[in-house]
Formats: C-alpha cells, sequence, structure tokens
C-alpha cells in the first residue's frame, strides 16, 4: 500500500506530466511539414489531428476502466459461485483470456442486468493495451496488434537513431557551419535552403577527407556502440532524469519561438504558400506522430490521486499542445522558407560567427538538445520494442511451447537483435528524418492512435455487456459509440487518410508528379 501511495500524483502534476510526454521529436518537425503544406491547409489538419486524437485517447481512457471493472467482477462472480474462476491476477496476466471469451456461450452469464458498485470502474490498476488486447480481442487481433505496435517502436526508434548523429554532424562539421555562418549573416531567408540541399551531399568535406555524408556514417557507429548494448537488458527511466529531460525540452522550445521571432522582427522573414496539397502526406504523418500519446496513457492515468474530470484535464492538455505546435510551425514557416527537418539545427551558428554570443549559446544548446534527449529514450523504446516482439513469438507459438520460457539464446540474444538492428539499418540506408516520421506516423502511427483504441473500446464494451448484462461506465467517453455515424467517421476518416498517404507516396517514388 505504501508503495502504491508513494507512486500516485495529484492532478496539476498529471497535467504537466502528460504534457511534456506528448511533446517529442514530433514537434521538431512540424514546422518543416507545416511551411510545405501551407500555413492554412497546416492549420486546418492540426487542429482535425489533435481532436481526433484527443477522441481517440478518451476510448483508451474509457477501455482502462472497462478492463479493471472486468476483472473485478469476475472476480467477484468467482467468489460467488465458488467454482474455481482464476483470480484477478491470473485473469490479467493469462494471455489465452480472450479465447475462452471467444468460444464461451453468447448471453449473459447474470440473468438480469447487473448495475454493480461504480467503483469496479475506478482505474487503480494499470491495465497496458497489451494486456486488454488480449482480454478482449479475438486471436487475430491480438496478433495484429502486436504487429502494428512493434512496426510504430521501429519507426519510432529509427528515427531516434537518425537524429542523433544527424545534430553531432551539424555541430562538428565546419562545412556546414559555414553554410549557417552565410545564413545568419543575411537576411535572405530562403538561403536557408541550401542547409538541406547540403545533408546528401558527397562533395563537401566535414573535416580532412571525409565527407559530410561519411561523417554521418562514423557518427551514428559511435551512437550504435553506446546505445546498442542496452536493448540487452532490463532498464527504466527514472523520475529525475525526466524531470531533467522535461526542463531541457521546455527551455529548447521556448528558445526556438523566442529566437525566430527575434529574426522575424528583425526582417527575416517569408511568406509561405496558404496551400500546397503536395505537402499533404508530410504533415498529416508528422501530426500524427506529434499527436502520440495513446500507448503511454496507462502509465500516465494510473497513478493519477484523482480522476474526477479526466476528460476535461486531457482535453486541456491537448489545446494547450495545439496552440503550441501552432504557434512553432508559424514562426518557422514565416521565418525560414524551408526548414530544417529537426528544427533545432536551424538555430546553429559555430561559437564567434554568430551576430552575438547569445545566440551562438543558444545555437549550441539547441543543437545538442535532441543528442541528451534522445539518448535516454533510445533504450527505452529498444527494450520495449524487444519485449512486445517477445508477446508476438510466445502468443504465435504458445500451441508448441505452452508456458515455457524461451531459451536464454533466444530470450537474451535473438530478441534484443531483433528490436534493434533492423532500425540500425534504417539509419545506414537513409538520413529522410522527414520521411521517417511522416511514414511512421501515417501508416503505424494511426493504427495505435486511432484503430487500437476503436477496436479495444469497442470489444470491452461487448464483454461486458455478454458477461455481465448492461453496465454504466462512469469514465465512458463523452463521444460514445451509440452514435454510430461517429464510429463511423472516425474509421472512414483513418482508412481515407491511410489510402491518399500511401498513393501520395507511391507516386511520388514512381517519379509522377
Amino acid at each position: 500500500m505504501d508503495a502504491q501511495k508513494r507512486e500516485t500524483y495529484s492532478a496539476s502534476f498529471a497535467f504537466a506530466y502528460i504534457f511534456n510526454l506528448i511533446v517529442g521529436l514530433g514537434a521538431l518537425s512540424l514546422p518543416n511539414a507545416f511551411s510545405g503544406a501551407g500555413y492554412i491547409l497546416g492549420i486546418v489538419l492540426m487542429v482535425v489531428l489533435c481532436v481526433m486524437s484527443y477522441v481517440t485517447a478518451t476510448y483508451v481512457i474509457e477501455a482502462m476502466a472497462a478492463a479493471n471493472a472486468y476483472v473485478r467482477l469476475e472476480a467477484k462472480k468467482a467468489s460467488e459461485e465458488e467454482d474455481g474462476l482464476p483470480s484477478p491476477t491470473s485473469i490479467q496476466s493469462d494471455v489465452s483470456h480472450s479465447d475462452s471469451y471467444y468460444t464461451g456461450e453468447k448471453k449473459p452469464l447474470l440473468s438480469k442486468s447487473v448495475d454493480p458498485d461504480q467503483s469496479v470502474f475506478e482505474i487503480t490498476e494499470k491495465f497496458e493495451l497489451g494486456t486488454m488486447a488480449n482480454m478482449f480481442y479475438h486471436p487475430v487481433g491480438i496478433v495484429l496488434y502486436y504487429v502494428c505496435v512493434c512496426l510504430y517502436l521501429f519507426g519510432d526508434l529509427s528515427i531516434y537513431v537518425v537524429a542523433i548523429p544527424t545534430s553531432i554532424r551539424t555541430v562538428v562539421c565546419p562545412d556546414i557551419a559555414y553554410i549557417y555562418a552565410v545564413v545568419n549573416s543575411t537576411t535572405n531567408a530562403s538561403n536557408v535552403s541550401a542547409i538541406v540541399d547540403v545533408e546528401n551531399s558527397t562533395s563537401r568535406y566535414c573535416f580532412g577527407s571525409v565527407t559530410y555524408q561519411e561523417a554521418y556514417y562514423i557518427f551514428l557507429s559511435i551512437v550504435v556502440v553506446l546505445l546498442a548494448p542496452w536493448s540487452f537488458f532490463n532498464l527504466q527511466k527514472t523520475k529525475v532524469l525526466q524531470l531533467i529531460t522535461t526542463v531541457m525540452r521546455n527551455i529548447a522550445l521556448t528558445l526556438m519561438i523566442v529566437i525566430a521571432l527575434y529574426h522575424i522582427f528583425e526582417g527575416v522573414h517569408v511568406r509561405p504558400a496558404p496551400v500546397d496539397f503536395t505537402g499533404f502526406p508530410a504533415m498529416f504523418g508528422v501530426s500524427i506522430y506529434a499527436f502520440m500519446c495513446h500507448h503511454s496513457l496507462p502509465g500516465m492515468i494510473t497513478p493519477m490521486k484523482s480522476k474526477r474530470s479526466l476528460f476535461l484535464l486531457l482535453g486541456g492538455d491537448f489545446m494547450l499542445i495545439l496552440a503550441l505546435y501552432l504557434l512553432l510551425s508559424c514562426v518557422g514557416a514565416f521565418w525560414l522558407e524551408n526548414p530544417n527537418p529537426l528544427f533545432t539545427l536551424d538555430f546553429f551558428t559555430p561559437w564567434g560567427l554568430a551576430s552575438s554570443k547569445a545566440l551562438s549559446f543558444f545555437g549550441y544548446y539547441l543543437a545538442l538538445f535532441p543528442v541528451f534527449t534522445l539518448s535516454t529514450n533510445v533504450p527505452i523504446i529498444s527494450i520495449t520494442l524487444r519485449e512486445n516482439i517477445k508477446s508476438l513469438f510466445r502468443y504465435v507459438l504458445k500451441r508448441w511451447i505452452g508456458d515455457r520460457e524461451f531459451p536464454f539464446v533466444i530470450d537474451r540474444l535473438f530478441f534484443p537483435v531483433l528490436a534493434i538492428l533492423p532500425p540500425i539499418a534504417v539509419a545506414y540506408a537513409t538520413q529522410q528524418l522527414k520521411t521517417l516520421v511522416s511514414v511512421t506516423g501515417s501508416f503505424p502511427g494511426i493504427g495505435v492512435q486511432y484503430f487500437i483504441p476503436l477496436t479495444l473500446v469497442f470489444t470491452a464494451r461487448r464483454a461486458l455487456k455478454r458477461s455481465f448484462g448492461v453496465v454504466k461506465n462512469p469514465y465512458q467517453s463523452p463521444f460514445p459509440f451509440k452514435y454510430w455515424w461517429f464510429l463511423v467517421v472516425v474509421a472512414v476518416w483513418g482508412v481515407i487518410s491511410v489510402m491518399l498517404v500511401a498513393i501520395n507516396y507511391i507516386l511520388k517514388w514512381a517519379g509522377v508528379e
């Protein structure tokens, strides 16, 4: 009990916690995508996607409450019938639980609709998305869930592994430093596009005979040597580390907005196009990625002391984040014609070449900000991906291996390598951060943000109704499924969006304008 009390926190702390968890690397790619889509289309897309993300986040919360109630009601029924049914702990942990649900009787197990004490819905036990998927999904749905989550984590990890050496290269390479110095000394903001052109150049040199691209591979190799081994161990991000990265992130966001506004007021500005539909895919994918929090909601919501006005608190977070994203995107798009896909790099100018020492100091801080913060996340994400891959294999192979543990070589060597090797291969194959963010958000991201919450809350409601009759969930989403048109709108929006983005990328890769 004491341990649980130490893990709880107030609603105000939860508000800040959720805010800082959502605002991540995706925010740094927004100015580039926003500029490419045009400020009107960018604003519309960002507002719509923020609303849709909030809606599906409320579905995750309702599913969490339903899972708590389901386990407690099952335990109560087992106690009353004294027929040896599993305890709440075994119900939560048994991945085959959903099989009995789908093969069992169709009618409610209780003859009458029940109106249980609303406390059974209290979110006091943490049910991760994977646990709820095992409770409520069909076996095929469980496999699809793990595939979707693994693909998203794979894309997430690839983005981080690319962003870290890219940031280091920007600070170390004198040639790119010269480009930034030239940009900083002119009022022609369109020259900033030269920075992006340089990124794939093999003719420019970083130091000695090492080209700019070769320098990226060198720094990437160093990052791999330092961070990849952590995927073989178990590691959690401590609260102290979370606090440090939170403070660093907020300082970085404030500096980017203030410095960009300073340049705009100094006369360095451009006027982006109002609408450019060629930028739709990137803006869509980056926005999905930037508003992603759904897979982390169980860990954020469960420890809250008071969950009164939970949806209002979550809505306040989304509104604040939307305002921040719009401000950051607008200042970036109206300051530079082509903002860097990693916006922090647009502020870097070598010491002594900037118009002031303060701007140069802040530029170093912003350029190295992704290195410090993302490096702490790579081990956590790789371990999370490893565990999800392990759960997928365990579920698929359960018929043959039962509850036996995997052999040491498979468990401690094969799964970690399978988790970390593909993202490293992607990082060596491409440096296109914008494409990685957009594709991750547009495809597996939309599965995690739209379809998993939709199907979880739908199957959770059906499971409660079939087993216990009609029960009222006090944490029911403000966007309930009784309005079937709304369910259809969310599902159709997701499907059409994925199709449009896929078609656009196919045409782009085929060379069709």
